[in-house]
């Protein structure tokens, strides 16, 4: 992964964002890649691990170029927003862009609301850079096309921390239909034929009571496949965050929990926030 692509889940920044040439990409797709430089650098080799390989050097490279030029004047987290903004509308485009993130370049030391989406744009464009290389990477971006930013950088982060693992995992193409519906697929995994792995983002303000988590794992269940135990990843409100959570939520997990055979594991993430600014 380029390195300031990398450095972006970790920095936020209070620069003017540098003018951008519209219709001019900074860095290539990794498909433009495989069909311009690869095809005729490598003719005949179609390893995928190495096309990345190159590729990512080849981006790193031209990234560390960037911070030469005069307007970025060598800042890593300006070159960083312009990064993901401009990789996003490649694959989204500017309208999708600018309004999914439509504070995300307001910011100012006067009103920090800026702050998270200008963080969840580079969050997503990092993972965008990184998913790109995978057969499933299109069901990806069709996915997030329609969805909710905070569930799809959850998502992302499911996908990611999975890939992780000695399994093949794949993005399932979304169907709509009862049983087939769910996010991800993890095969090969100690003996294991498939997990089937449900990802589920509640993001607002409502209490944390046993309705909502039944309710909640209730259609992860529905999603599921029959016949098959699968994985739910559930992402819980900051409003939940209490000593009800300490005391009854894992009491509340095991009784809905027990209400379906579909589901082993329930893996439970909540945000905790940094604020740093430079």
């Amino acid at each position: 992964m380029p390195p300031l692509l990398g450095m972006a889940a970790n920095t936020l920044r209070v620069e003017a964002t540098a003018p951008k040439v519209r219709g001019v990409t900074l860095i290539p797709t990794f498909n433009d890649f495989l069909t311009t430089d690869w095809s005729r650098l490598h003719p005949g080799d179609t390893t995928v691990h190495a096309q990345w390989a190159v590729y990512d050097q080849a981006i790193s490279e031209r990234v560390l170029m960037m911070l030469t030029d005069p307007v970025i004047q060598g800042s890593e987290r300006l070159a960083t927003d312009i990064l993901a903004e401009d990789l996003l509308e490649t694959f989204f485009g500017p309208e999708w862009v600018a309004k999914r993130f439509a504070l995300a370049d307001t910011q100012g030391l006067a009103d920090l609301r800026w702050l998270l989406p200008a963080h969840r744009r580079r969050e997503l464009a990092r993972r965008v850079y990184e998913f790109q290389s995978f057969p499933w990477f299109q069901h990806f971006v069709d996915h997030t096309r329609t969805n909710e930013i905070p569930s799809a950088l959850f998502e992302a982060d499911v996908l990611s921390a999975l890939m992780h693992l000695p399994a093949t995992v794949t993005r399932n193409q979304a169907t709509g239909m009862k049983g087939q519906d769910f996010d991800v697929l993890v095969e090969r995994l100690g003996g294991q034929p498939r997990i089937p792995v449900e990802v589920k983002n509640k993001d607002d303000d409502s209490a944390l009571t046993d309705n909502a988590v039944r309710r909640i794992l209730k259609k992860a269940a529905t999603q599921l496949p029959e016949e098959e135990i699968g994985w739910v990843f559930l992402r819980i409100p900051s409003a939940w965050v209490g000593s009800c959570l300490e005391d009854g939520y894992h009491e509340m997990l095991h009784d809905a929990v027990r209400q379906t055979s579909k589901i082993g594991a329930v893996f439970t993430a909540i945000d905790k926030l940094h604020l740093r600014i430079t």
